[in-house]
């Protein structure tokens, strides 16, 4: 279990990296935070798939109810990142936002990925 929680959080670290220039970048030319936030995380999403399955749950392969799964817990997960993104926005800079709402996303999206997607034996 511990080597699958830091493989996730390199793989977690890529795609914050990935995400946060793009959702940075997205900013910095015009484009609103909360419209930033969701093409940041959406890529990032994507990525985080085929690394996740390769990598941190070592899956034979990735089924189309793997995924949909697996893209299920995401947008719960991002469902509480937007909330929590959305309400800080008054009272925080938009970039403390992004973060303070990112670590929201990441434990649970940890959480439900462990035990509700990635239930089945490995390979």
């Amino acid at each position: 279990m511990l080597k699958q929680f830091l493989s996730y959080n390199v793989i977690g670290l890529v795609n914050t990296f990935l995400g946060f220039s793009i959702i940075y970048g997205l900013m910095c030319m015009g484009v609103s935070p909360v419209v930033s936030n969701a093409i940041g995380y959406a890529i990032g999403a994507t990525v985080s798939y085929f690394l996740n399955v390769q990598y941190t749950f070592k899956m034979d392969k990735h089924s189309p109810m793997l995924a949909v799964k697996f893209f299920m817990v995401l947008g719960f997960s991002y469902l509480f990142n937007f909330i929590v993104l959305y309400s800080l926005l008054d009272v925080l800079n938009a970039y403390i936002a992004q973060l303070v709402s990112a670590l929201v996303y990441t434990l649970c999206a940890f959480i439900l990925l462990k035990y509700f997607v990635f239930t089945t034996v490995p390979k």
